[in-house]
């Protein structure tokens, strides 16, 4: 006879939005306020959990503070430890503070109550926020960008395909989830880079080569998946880079882009704000009056030379103003 429980646990392995809201309530006391930005982030993290080939490499471009940590971060790895105990994940940022908090507090999701009801197998081994295991093997490091990476792999290592007339050159031919692949973790970037730091040509080139020198090679698997989270700060940030190096899915190329601006037209011509409960339409355009640069690139996703953006109205006289001026020598 099916339980409470069961159901519960149903509902819950049903898709990433359901765990999203249930852990959220169960470990906060709060319901989780969901966007239609929310449903479509989750989504594609159920995509990369199926091992859809399509959504291997993940960038999610999203105004700050509109969840993207809970959801791509928090339920994310807690969801991927419940589908796999073994999974590990390495989760990077340019906060080492961020990265530790969100490890925090995905321990003490697993370890609540709500948690291992639901999935008792996931059994955390160690309290350290920057390394932690799973009984099972599984587990997480979190460390900023810019820190040590090395010995500590996302994923699990493949198993010896048996097919002997598999080529490994053909590997784009190869889907994982038709040949018995199971989700093992993901390396998930969140914020790369600072804000401030993004006009700077040396720090933004140093984060991107920390990418290709030495995040990249931290796969177990061919199939581990990497998960990029941020606004975009500048057209040449780690996501405009990866994009010009390795193209589009769509195009033939690498890279799954799921592009949320905050302010975007409807089908029927209207103005639509990503999220009201966060911004409504009017404080969005006094957001674009007052901070254009920071409006175009972090909130619309759409980076632009500051030089183009430094002066945006200029205004005119027909005649001098006349007023009281006073001239010091």
């Amino acid at each position: 006879m099916a339980t409470d429980r069961d159901a519960t646990r149903a509902w819950v392995d049903e898709n990433t939005l359901n765990f999203t809201r249930y852990t959220f309530k169960e470990t906060t006391g709060r319901k989780f306020v969901v966007g239609e930005h929310h449903r479509i982030i989750a989504d594609a993290i159920d995509q990369i959990l199926a091992g859809n080939p399509e959504y291997q490499y993940v960038m999610f471009n999203i105004p700050p503070r509109y969840g993207k940590t809970e959801l791509v971060v928090k339920s994310f790895i807690a969801k991927g430890l419940a589908v796999n105990p073994q999974s590990r994940f390495l989760h990077l940022s340019y906060s080492d503070d961020l990265v530790k908090d969100n490890s925090k507090t995905i321990m003490e999701t697993i370890n609540s109550d709500a948690y291992q009801r639901l999935f008792p197998e996931v059994q955390i081994v160690g309290r350290s926020a920057k390394k932690w295991y799973t009984s099972a093997g599984g587990g997480m490091y979190a460390v900023s960008t810019g820190g040590q990476v090395t010995g500590f792999g996302a994923g699990q290592v493949d198993a010896e395909v048996e097919d002997e007339e598999w080529d490994e050159n053909e590997i784009d031919e190869f889907i994982p989830a038709k040949n018995g692949y199971k989700f093992a973790g993901a390396v998930i970037i969140d914020d790369p880079l600072k804000p401030e730091d993004a006009v700077s040509d040396t720090l933004r080139e140093r984060v991107n080569n920390r990418f290709e020198n030495t995040i990249r090679s931290r796969t177990n698997s061919r199939y581990t998946p990497i998960v990029i989270i941020m606004q975009r700060l500048h057209e040449h940030d780690m996501c405009g880079y990866l994009q010009e190096l390795e193209g589009l899915v769509e195009n033939g190329g690498k890279w799954k882009v799921i592009c949320l601006p905050a302010l975007s037209i409807d089908e029927e011509g209207n103005e639509k704000a990503l999220w009201d409960h966060k911004h409504t339409v009017k404080e969005l355009h006094e957001l674009a009056e007052k901070t254009p640069y920071i409006y175009e690139t972090q909130y619309q996703q759409n980076p632009t030379p500051l030089e183009g953006l430094m002066y945006t109205k200029f205004r005119t006289y027909a005649t001098f103003p006349i007023g009281n001026y006073t001239i010091k020598n």
